[in-house]
Parts: structure tokens; sequence; C-alpha cells
């Protein structure tokens, strides 16, 4: 399945089906009320942070979850923890149902999903281990461990390594083609710039082809999977430009996990995937002047990248 992203905000944003041109989900972040200091000390330890790029990382081989998830904040400025602010994300589906929250503590994420409790970030990805590697930054899912986000200063993908597939991408700045299927099989984009393996190890993985099927369908049904199909051949064209061109969110259903499990494990990577590569972290107010510090940032890199 394919989603757009509707504003550069990722935690207020509507996402569309690509494939019906409807609303799937709505994404909302309000401030919720102010923080009581003392209570948010004895909090801290118990919660998550999200990585921000002011931290310092190292690129070894592997670490714990601990070190790189829970890794502590230097002691909070008593100004800072004053003015520290409660805000609430909401995840509701097309109907308006809540699929899921997500309280904010600073950058200290409590998950809700569904009835479900989830709890902090570590919780969220139940991993004891993260890969660090040069380049990369992997970190198992919960109700997988085979299916892995894998990070990169430039793309974000969930990649299967029981049958080395990708299984997700994150499409950001980009412009979509859609081109018409020749064949019944529907596939994944892969991500234009980094690639887990050999590009034959990285076809994802296609609905098989029934002839039968498709003869005794129904119209509807065919113009449905018509649909899937188009979708699956999609280009992405991507702009390199903050705020030029869209982004879109392409993933495969899990068995064992809810669509929204997937949605949520992204936007967390996202922030996770600045932070660790130092990109422009991600911030909850005005995002349009953080989309100005990102296209500013990036002009930046590529000056260093250029001249050294």
């Amino acid at each position: 399945m394919l989603f757009k992203f509707t504003a550069p905000d990722m935690l207020n944003t509507s996402l569309i089906d690509v494939a019906t041109g409807e609303r799937a989900y709505n994404i909302l972040t309000v401030i919720s009320s102010p923080t009581n200091p003392s209570k948010e000390s004895s909090d801290q330890p118990e919660s998550s942070p999200v990585a921000s790029s002011s931290k310092q990382r190292t690129d070894t081989a592997t670490s714990s979850s601990a070190a790189f998830l829970k890794k502590s904040a230097p002691p909070p400025n008593p100004e800072d923890i004053k003015n520290t602010e409660t805000r609430l994300t909401t995840i509701t589906d097309g109907t308006g149902k809540v699929v899921a929250n997500i309280t904010w503590k600073g950058r200290h994420p409590d998950i809700t999903i569904g009835t479900e409790k989830i709890g902090a970030l570590t919780d969220l990805f139940g991993s004891s281990t993260v890969r660090f590697m040069p380049k990369i930054l992997a970190i198992p899912t919960r109700f997988d461990t085979e299916y892995v986000w894998t990070a990169t200063p430039d793309s974000l993908t969930l990649f299967d390594y029981d049958t080395e597939t990708i299984k997700g991408s994150f499409h950001q700045n980009t412009f979509r083609i859609p081109s018409p299927s020749k064949t019944p099989k529907s596939k994944l984009s892969s991500p234009s710039k980094y690639k887990l393996s050999s590009p034959s190890t990285l076809l994802l993985g296609a609905m098989p082809s029934s002839k039968s099927s498709a003869l005794s369908s129904t119209s509807e049904e065919a113009e449905s999977e018509t649909k899937i199909h188009e979708l699956g051949k999609s280009t992405f064209i991507p702009t390199h430009l903050p705020g030029v061109g869209s982004c879109y969110l392409e993933f495969s259903s899990h068995p064992l996990a809810h669509d929204i499990e997937i949605i949520l494990s992204f936007l967390m990577m996202e922030i996770l995937r600045r932070g660790r590569f130092s990109l422009t972290p991600y911030t909850f107010e005005k995002p349009r002047l953080w989309q100005f510090k990102e296209a500013r940032d990036l002009f930046m890199r590529r000056l260093r990248r250029n001249t050294v």
C-alpha cells in the first residue's frame, strides 16, 4: 500500500491512500497541559528520549538499545523544565476512530496502539540490541525479528531478512510518476539511493498471479486490482530539495501487526534517523522554519563535501 503525506510536518498531517484517493489516517499533535517539573524529573529514566542531532554518537559494530534508545540527556536547565510542555499526538482512521496516540513529555514518547499500552520507545521496537555500522542504523521490529528497520543518511526502509526483500520504503521530497503495469505482479518501489545487497536480491515480494481469478472477478474487483498493480510500478523521482515534491510511505502489510503499528514505527524511526546521522532534527513547532533550516543544512553539507 502507498500513502501520501499532505503536509511536511509528519506529526500534523493526513495520510491519503493513493489507490483510492481517500484519507486513510489523520495525525494531529497538540499541546495538552504543562508538565509538573518534579514529576517530569522522576519519569525521565522510565521513558525513552527520541534522539536529537546534538548528541554525540559512535560508529561501533554493535550496541545495546539502552545506549542509543535510552541515552540519557544532559542535566536539564531548571528554566527549560519549567517551560516544558506535554504534547499529545492522536492518530485516527478514515472513520474518525482513534487507533493510536503518543503522549510526549519533552522528547519522551509514551505510546498506545488501540487498547494496547506499548509504553516507551524501546517497547515499540522490542529489541535488546541495535546494530551500529558506519553508515547504517538497523533496528528490528517487535512483531517479527526478521523485519528490520534500516536507516541511512538518505533512506529509510523496512527489510525482510527471511526473503531478502524490501517491505517498506519512505520516499521523501519526490515526484511520483504512475506507470501502468503490463503484468499482474505488484512490487514495492526500491529506494532510489541505498540498497542492502545486490540488485537481484532487492526485488520485493510480488503477489502471485492467477489467470482464473482474474477472469472470474467482477468489474469492480478488476478495477481495484489494476490500481494496486499500477501503484507497484510507480516511479519516484527525488528532488533532493526539502519542501519540493511530496512524501510517500510505501509498505506491505504484515499478518502479525496492524498497519498502524508499521506507520507509527516509521514515524519514530524517521525521528531517530535524523538524530543518528546528525540531520536536521524534528521540531514540534514552526514546521516551515524547520523545512528552511533543513534546506540550509543540506546545502552546507553538499558545499563541504564538494570543497573537501
